[in-house]
């Protein structure tokens, strides 16, 4: 198991060192629009999604079909995936996090109130979009699967013009949610753990 973290991070670091330069961009807008939370929001996202990277080098070095003939169980293949997107997740909030604090901490912009609801929602949302993509790129593979990512897309702005006179509702209801939101990463990591389940299944199934 460790060995293939360690083989995803090794395939995955030129890409990160590729991504710090957008990062270090980002960072001197954030500073200079006092919008910590903007950098926080990119970070998060960024690290967290490089488990899909790492899906897709292995699709295009045919990976899957030398890991198979070792004695690995496919299970524990899948399983080093969602590892990493947490363990990515960890790396990417401890480097945001101080950042974030630092600049609301030398700029007007502190609303440390607010913060916490928001960052809840946006670790959740990182994990909720992971249980969605992993699936989708393990079943489809890295080039069908952004086609199926991208029909998935239009999913929500579909059902967002059917309820759009539903709006302001949905906004009472989401505040009115707010208390409840310190749970919320708590379901998103059930739910990523829901994913695991499936994309094993899906996996299993897999002719390589």
């Amino acid at each position: 198991m460790a060995g293939l973290i360690l083989k995803d991070l090794m395939s995955i670091q030129r890409q990160i060192k590729t991504q710090a330069f957008v990062l270090i961009f980002f960072l001197f807008i954030s500073i200079f629009m006092q919008q910590g939370l903007m950098l926080f929001t990119i970070i998060i996202f960024i690290v967290t999604f490089q488990t899909i990277t790492a899906l897709t080098y292995d699709d295009q070095s045919s990976w899957d079909k030398y890991a198979n003939t070792l004695p690995i169980s496919k299970g524990d293949i899948i399983l080093s995936k969602y590892i990493l997107s947490i363990l990515l997740m960890l790396f990417g909030l401890i480097l945001a996090l101080p950042i974030v604090f630092i600049i609301h901490r030398f700029t007007n912009n502190w609303a440390s109130a607010e913060f916490f609801p928001t960052f809840n929602l946006l670790v959740t949302l990182a994990f909720c979009m992971l249980a969605l993509l992993l699936p989708i790129y393990i079943k489809f593979g890295s080039i069908k699967g952004r086609m199926v990512l991208i029909a998935l897309c239009f999913i929500p702005g579909f059902l967002f013009g059917l309820l759009k006179e539903y709006v302001p509702d949905m906004t009472l209801t989401l505040s009115s949610l707010k208390k409840y939101m310190f749970f919320a990463p708590f379901a998103g990591l059930l739910i990523l753990w829901l994913s695991s389940l499936i994309s094993t299944a899906i996996y299993q199934r897999k002719e390589f």
